[in-house]
């Protein structure tokens, strides 16, 4: 049930936010948000949204707003049960006496009985469950903090395992994002979303669950694909990979995932136990991942895509290939001097494919000694980054920043000795306009934006 989080705090904005949920088949009412407790301006929401609705009062110490003693909390929560809500939402420190009370009262009152942990997600989700269990509550919820993205595969394994009609389980903060995107697969009772403002760390906007993610038509036959990188935040394949399954009428999700190297072997013993299809895999993992597939279909040192076949893990690369694409939409580099700034997994891939096209490489990089690895490999020259000057000076064709410098807004060519009508490629898509081609621009050079790149090596993936 795809719920909107309604956090007001006057009449008219909450009105407003419910308004937006468009696409929601209930919304949840965080009473503890509103600028007061009053009944007849809640029962007006009520009508206004006029389907399925829960109320939650939440106290600061479960993550909430309402500060009142106890008692006032007891009182104001038996107030809010006369309006009949659908569902009522109560921390697992609620009184069994009062909630039994409510029931004799108020039947047709579902009760969400909830636990929380703002720290971690506790090795024992199993125990947790089975000691919210109580008489006389419909629905179960547990909410933990995921520290990282192998937190949300644990709480999402569990929400798999148990599927029972009873379980909501979500994994909180941004590490836990993709996770709530995921449990529909497994029936999970309920998704928070929010219409203008997050109520919690990790929720996703209605908009974004609907419109980019197709959240609807999520089953148990829907194919995963997901993106693995640290931060992967800021990257669009999400929007680009999703738009092509609802062209193509394909019943398959793609996902961000925040996943760092040393996760990398936990994290691969989870997958094949859900229903992923293959993998993007961006910095600083496009090397690190070589060790765990079974097949490298480049043996370049480094790849960018996964796929699952036969429950094998084969790896190949799209990047090198994208890149040249781009700059041969503009001159052919055969016999053509190439400067190539980097030599970490992007420009591994794009050296190869340089090389392979009969391009005149020349590899900079800070570390020299990877350059020489690489250069040596590919027969090529290199040089350490401090040498740039030097190795402009000689004349170039091309140039390609294979760093994620432009992320930080660094420009490592320095702009005096870029040569008007060359070509000049940035492999960072955001900022589309980085300041290395902004400097490449003024000077007159014929530029190359990332995202030409980026759109390149993504149709090639998954295809």
């Amino acid at each position: 049930m795809l719920t909107a989080v309604i956090t007001g705090p006057d009449l008219f904005s909450a009105k407003r936010q419910i308004k937006n949920a468009i696409g929601a088949e209930a919304i949840e009412l965080r009473l503890d948000f509103l600028d007061s407790i009053d009944l007849e301006k809640i029962t007006k929401l009520q009508k206004y949204w006029g389907k399925t609705i829960i109320f939650s009062l939440r106290k600061k110490e479960n993550g909430g707003k309402y500060l009142q003693p106890e008692k006032k909390r007891y009182f104001d929560l038996a107030r809010l049960f006369s309006l009949k809500p659908n569902f009522f939402d109560l921390e697992n420190d609620t009184s069994l006496e009062f909630i039994e009370k409510m029931k004799n009262l108020y039947p047709d009152v579902k009760i969400i009985f909830s636990y929380h942990n703002f720290l971690n997600t506790p090795p024992n989700l199993n125990e947790v469950y089975e000691n919210l269990k109580n008489p006389f509550a419909d629905l179960y919820k547990i909410s933990t903090f995921a520290n990282n993205s192998i937190d949300a595969l644990r709480v999402l394994d569990f929400i798999k395992e148990k599927q029972d009609g009873k379980l909501i389980a979500i994994p909180m903060g941004d590490n836990g994002s993709f996770a709530r995107i995921l449990s529909k697969i497994y029936e999970n009772k309920i998704t928070y979303t929010y219409v203008d403002k997050k109520s919690a760390a990790g929720q996703i906007s209605i908009s974004d669950l609907v419109d980019i993610y197709n959240f609807k038509n999520i089953n148990e036959n829907t194919e995963v694909y997901a993106l693995l990188g640290y931060p992967v935040d800021q990257s669009f394949s999400h929007v680009f990979h999703n738009n092509e399954f609802l062209k193509e009428n394909k019943n398959a999700v793609y996902i961000k995932i925040n996943l760092q190297g040393h996760e990398l072997p936990i994290f691969f013993s989870y997958v094949k136990k859900f229903p992923f299809k293959g993998f993007s895999v961006t910095m600083p993992l496009k090397e690190k991942v070589i060790s765990f597939i079974d097949e490298d279909k480049v043996n370049i040192g480094a790849i960018n895509t996964i796929t699952l076949k036969d429950k094998k893990l084969v790896g190949f690369n799209t990047d090198g290939i994208a890149a040249l694409d781009a700059v041969e939409r503009k001159i052919k580099v055969k016999d053509k001097k190439v400067l190539l700034i980097g030599a970490g997994g992007v420009a591994k891939a794009i050296a190869n494919e340089a090389v392979k096209r009969k391009a005149n490489l020349i590899i900079l990089n800070r570390d020299q000694t990877r350059a020489f690895d690489l250069a040596s490999k590919l027969q090529c020259r290199a040089y350490a980054l401090d040498k740039i000057e030097d190795v402009l000076k000689e004349g170039y064709d091309v140039i390609i920043n294979a760093t994620s410098a432009s992320h930080q807004e660094i420009n490592l060519v320095p702009p005096e000795y870029l040569i008007p009508g060359t070509i000049v490629m940035d492999v960072v898509s955001k900022p589309v306009e980085t300041l290395f081609l902004k400097h490449a621009q003024d000077r007159g050079c014929l530029i190359i934006y990332g995202m030409e790149m980026f759109i390149n090596q993504a149709k090639r993936q998954f295809v």
